[in-house]
C-alpha cells in the first residue's frame, strides 16, 4: 500500500511539474496569470512597488535604497520643432515617457522588444533616436539585427487571412497547411528561471519568509539577496549581471579584439539603412549601466570606444560624458533605471537638438 502511494505521489509531482512547465515557458498564458494575479490578495504576486532591485533582493525595509527624486518633468519650455516627427527606438528607460515631453509634432515610441513598423511622411523632418541600455547594446549591435525589429510598413499590403480567425478578420497573414506555425519560442522562454519562480515562489503570503531571509544577509553579512549587489558606498543596489567579469551585459567585462569595430560596422550598416529610408537624422543614445557611473574603476569603456570612433557615421546624444562629469543623483538607489535627474537630463538634450539649440 506504501508503495503504491509513492508512485501515485510520484506520477502528481512530475505532472505539477509538467504542468509549471509549461505554464512558465507559454507567454501567452503568462501573460493571462500576470493579469489574474495582480492584486494584494495572498495569491497575489510581489508587486515591484520601491524598484525591480528592491523587489528582487527583498530589501524594501532599507530606507537608503528607497530614495527617490521629485519628478519634475514638464512640456519643453521651446515648444514643439515645427514639421518635425520624432521616432524613438527605445526600451524600458523611456517607454512610459509621454509625447508632450518632447519637442516633436508628432511623436512615435517603438519598444525594442516589440519591434514596429514605420510609414514615413517625406513631406516632414523624421527623426530617429535608438535609445538603448548599456548592458543590452553589446548583444544587439553585434549585428544589424535592428534592420528586422524596426522595418517599413507595405505601402499596399495584400488581403490576407489570419489562421484560425474570424472570416471577417482580412488584414492579417494566411498560412498554408492544417497546422498554425510554430517556432521555437512555443517550447523555450528564454526568461524560464523567473517565469518557474513567478509561478512557484512569487506569491504575496511567501514573501515574509523572503523579507526574513534578506534581512539575514544584509544585516549579519552586508550583502543582498538573489541578483542584486550592494554599491561600494553602500548607498545603491546594482545588477550583478552589470559588475562581473564574464557577462557581456557588465561593465567591467573586458571587450574582445576589435570588438567596439565591429559594433561601429553594425551601427554604420544601421545608419546607412534608415538614412536611405528616408530618416533625415539618426542618433545613437547609450543609457549607462548605474555601476558605470557610480563605480567607475575597473571600467571596460564601451560606450568612450564606440562614440568616438572617428568611422561611426551616426551621431550621438553623449549622455555618458554628462554623467560621469555630474555630481547629481542620476539613478534610483533600489532600481536599474535612472531617476527623473537622468531623464530630465536626458530629455533637455533631445529637445535641444529636436529644436537645433546648443548650450
Amino acid at each position: 500500500m506504501q508503495g503504491k502511494l509513492k508512485k501515485f505521489a510520484g506520477i502528481v509531482l512530475i505532472l505539477i511539474g509538467l504542468t509549471i512547465l509549461y505554464i512558465s515557458t507559454s507567454s501567452a498564458v503568462l501573460h493571462k496569470l500576470f493579469d489574474l494575479r495582480d492584486s494584494d490578495k495572498w495569491w497575489g504576486d510581489y508587486q515591484c512597488k520601491n524598484g525591480d532591485l528592491i523587489s528582487m533582493s527583498y530589501l524594501d525595509f532599507v530606507n537608503v535604497f528607497r530614495a527617490a527624486t521629485p519628478n519634475d518633468l514638464r512640456k519643453p519650455e521651446s515648444g514643439k520643432a515645427p514639421n518635425t516627427a520624432l521616432y524613438l527606438f527605445g526600451d524600458s528607460h523611456t517607454w512610459k515617457l509621454a509625447d508632450t515631453l518632447f519637442a516633436a509634432q508628432e511623436f512615435h515610441f517603438i519598444h525594442r522588444s516589440n519591434g514596429g513598423l514605420y510609414h514615413l511622411d517625406t513631406t516632414k523632418r523624421n527623426v530617429l533616436i535608438i535609445e538603448i541600455s548599456e548592458r543590452d547594446s553589446r548583444e544587439y549591435f553585434h549585428s544589424s539585427r535592428m534592420l528586422n525589429d524596426f522595418r517599413e510598413a507595405p505601402v499596399q499590403p495584400k488581403t490576407t487571412i489570419l489562421y484560425n480567425a474570424p472570416e471577417s478578420n482580412v488584414s492579417q497573414i494566411k498560412y498554408a497547411g492544417i497546422m498554425p506555425p510554430i517556432s521555437l519560442d512555443d517550447f523555450f522562454n528564454k526568461n524560464i528561471n523567473q517565469a518557474i519562480q513567478f509561478n512557484v515562489f512569487d506569491y504575496n503570503f511567501i514573501i515574509p519568509m523572503f523579507e526574513y531571509k534578506a534581512a539575514l544577509n544584509y544585516y549579519l553579512f552586508n550583502r543582498a539577496s538573489g541578483d542584486a549587489v550592494i554599491s561600494n558606498d553602500r548607498k545603491y543596489l546594482l545588477l550583478r549581471q552589470t559588475i562581473t567579469k564574464t557577462d557581456a551585459t557588465s561593465s567591467y567585462s573586458p571587450l574582445q579584439p576589435n570588438e567596439s569595430e565591429h559594433i561601429v560596422d553594425a551601427l554604420n550598416k544601421i545608419y546607412d539603412y534608415y538614412k536611405s529610408a528616408g530618416f533625415n537624422e539618426v542618433y545613437l543614445s547609450v543609457v549607462p549601466n548605474p555601476v558605470t557611473i557610480l563605480q567607475p574603476v575597473g571600467y571596460n569603456n564601451l560606450i568612450p570606444l564606440v562614440q568616438t570612433n572617428t568611422h561611426l557615421k551616426m551621431k550621438v546624444i553623449d549622455l555618458y560624458t554628462v554623467f560621469k562629469h555630474s555630481d547629481q543623483d542620476l539613478y534610483w538607489h533600489g532600481d536599474t533605471h535612472w531617476n527623473y535627474t537622468g531623464i530630465k537630463i536626458w530629455l533637455d538634450m533631445v529637445n535641444r537638438l529636436l529644436t537645433n539649440k546648443t548650450k
